[in-house]
């Protein structure tokens, strides 16, 4: 039903008998709730009423709501509820929203008729202790151009975090406003993911021994031990910053992603390599983590997961790719990337897996993305959209490297998966629907 401003006595909702037969609705007092905006009315039954549609005081709000919004209606006691009122979080001002990024963000509400209701682009800006409004842009699907509409907005009941840009009391505040309603709410650096599925009891063997960087006696002590290492930014994207140690014979050999290149050295002596590295590496600044790396003719493998909620509010696995780095390179982001292969494809490629064995390995890994995010959700945060990094080793064990919920879809294209790619797009604002009470019943 949609939500029509008419003339009509101040206070009073008017609707058809037939939408208040819908509702279950009868004439008298209730609480209309748009997002977290709210207010007493009187409904009033009119069998002149317009039919499909709910009246509402010309004088009631100034919020901008096309008439052309449909919306999902639903009773609880003497509360009436219209949505889903939907938000994505973009940037910190509205400066941060723009053509480009509007145009990018329609890639989110393609599915925007299984949704309907409200869906707002809006900043960190707008959210202000007892809110109940946001400056932005929402949806509109009469518009021709753009389909984004400037305005202002009932504050959203349930918000999706794109891209993250960290923690903070704007992020807090947001939580609170929301009542927990925010999922993506912050990154997760390297550190605090090891720490997340390492406290996790069922999750504790998927992550490689990790350690906070401290001092190289430690690190030559640890290449000892592991022969391979990895130094990482605890907060950093796209491989920049991280260094491989790598113990060869006498040698020690340290690859570095400087400035979108690979630099490769060998160093004789341990001094000769803290002499190179002590003004790069600093204490609380890098992790240090074992390497697990597994190769393909000298090429190193690694597997992306994608994992998210939906209606159901519980994780799913949307799928996963196989990555074939180039040679001599050791990272596998998409600039180092020599190939792209789906996930079971990849498996049988690259490990030489017949159809059982790929599959089981599937199953394997579907199991591991999800106690990973079920981790993430317990010791991090609140999440719903979650690409996963892991390495599989040849004895099946799978160890993961990283999250990422500021990921990007290049792959999709790349393995013309276009069905995968829809459904990722789909599922974060299907599940803010659930949190916002439509579509799957929850507390509120």
């Amino acid at each position: 039903m949609f939500i029509k401003k008419r003339n009509i006595l101040s206070g009073t909702i008017i609707m058809h008998p037939s939408s208040a037969k819908k509702l279950n609705i009868k004439e008298g007092s209730v609480i209309l709730h748009i997002g977290r905006w709210k207010k007493d009315m009187t409904v009033t039954i009119d069998q002149e009423a317009e039919q499909d549609s709910i009246c509402i005081p010309i004088d009631l709000f100034d919020f901008t709501i096309p008439e052309d919004i449909e919306f999902e209606w639903r009773t609880e006691g003497s509360h009436l509820y219209a949505g889903p009122v939907l938000g994505i979080v973009r940037g910190a001002g509205m400066k941060n929203i723009n053509k480009k990024s509007l145009r990018i963000l329609k890639r989110w509400v393609k599915s925007y008729k299984r949704i309907k209701g409200l869906v707002i682009i809006f900043p960190l800006s707008e959210v202000e202790e007892g809110a109940v409004s946001v400056k932005g842009f929402c949806y509109d699907p009469a518009q021709k151009e753009g389909r984004w509409k400037e305005g202002t907005f009932p504050f959203p009941d349930a918000v999706f975090n794109r891209p993250v840009a960290g923690t903070g009391n704007k992020y807090h505040l947001l939580d609170n406003i929301t009542g927990g309603r925010f999922f993506n709410s912050r990154g997760t650096g390297k550190w605090e993911f090891y720490q997340a599925l390492f406290k996790n009891p069922p999750a504790r063997e998927l992550v490689p021994y990790t350690e906070k960087f401290k001092d190289f006696d430690r690190l030559f002590s640890m290449l000892e031990e592991y022969h391979v290492l990895y130094l990482k930014k605890r907060f950093g994207a796209r491989g920049y910053g991280i260094i491989q140690v790598k113990k060869e014979g006498k040698q020690i050999r340290v690859t570095r992603v400087v400035k979108g290149k690979q630099v490769k050295e060998r160093f004789e002596s341990k001094e000769d390599c803290i002499c190179r590295l002590q003004n790069i590496v600093r204490k609380n600044r890098y992790i240090v983590q074992q390497g697990v790396p597994y190769e393909k003719n000298r090429k190193q493998v690694d597997f992306r997961g994608y994992i998210q909620k939906d209606s159901s509010m519980e994780w799913k696995m949307r799928g996963f790719i196989g990555r074939l780095a180039k040679p001599e390179s050791v990272i596998t982001n998409l600039r180092y990337t020599e190939k792209i292969l789906p996930g079971e494809a990849a498996l049988k490629e690259y490990y030489g897996f017949d159809d059982l064995k790929a599959a089981e390995a599937a199953a394997r890994i579907k199991e591991a993305c999800i106690k990973a995010g079920e981790s993430l959700d317990l010791n991090i945060g609140h999440f719903g959209d979650v690409a996963l990094d892991f390495i599989l080793l040849e004895t099946g064990d799978i160890y993961f490297l990283e999250a990422n919920s500021n990921y990007g879809h290049e792959s999709f294209t790349k393995i013309k998966d276009l069905e995968l790619r829809d459904r990722v797009f789909r599922s974060p604002l299907e599940y803010a629907k659930a949190l916002a009470g439509f579509g799957k019943k929850v507390d509120r």
